[in-house]
């Protein structure tokens, strides 16, 4: 079969098959394609809510959590007090026995 014998009707009956195939191919692409981009957009949607979550969760901690040098500071406080307090037990028994004696001391004389 030459070109030149080549007729309309020849072309025509491989142009449906053919326009069938290429839009059956680009119905199957553009389906795909709409579903690429709802995955897309659902994960960049996913992805913006928990970058939002991370920024909140670090807010949180900025305002609630104490640094290690005020946890130091606290620290440092406690135990000067803690000292202060620990003298002071140590040194009840002997104001008693001080308190007593003036008390027996009075009463004598």
């Amino acid at each position: 079969m030459a070109l030149a014998d080549v007729t309309l009707a020849d072309v025509l009956s491989l142009a449906g098959p053919i326009i069938a195939v290429v839009g059956a191919i680009s119905g199957v692409w553009y389906r795909m394609e709409t579903k690429v981009e709802g995955v897309r957009k659902d994960a960049t949607d996913s992805i913006h809510s928990v970058e939002k979550e991370l920024a909140n969760f670090k807010m949180k901690v900025v305002e609630e959590y104490a640094s290690w040098d005020t946890v130091r500071a606290i620290e440092t406080r406690l135990t000067e007090r803690m000292d202060g307090l620990s003298n002071q037990v140590m040194a009840m028994p002997d104001a008693v026995v001080d308190r007593i004696t003036k008390f027996l001391n009075l009463k004598s004389a």
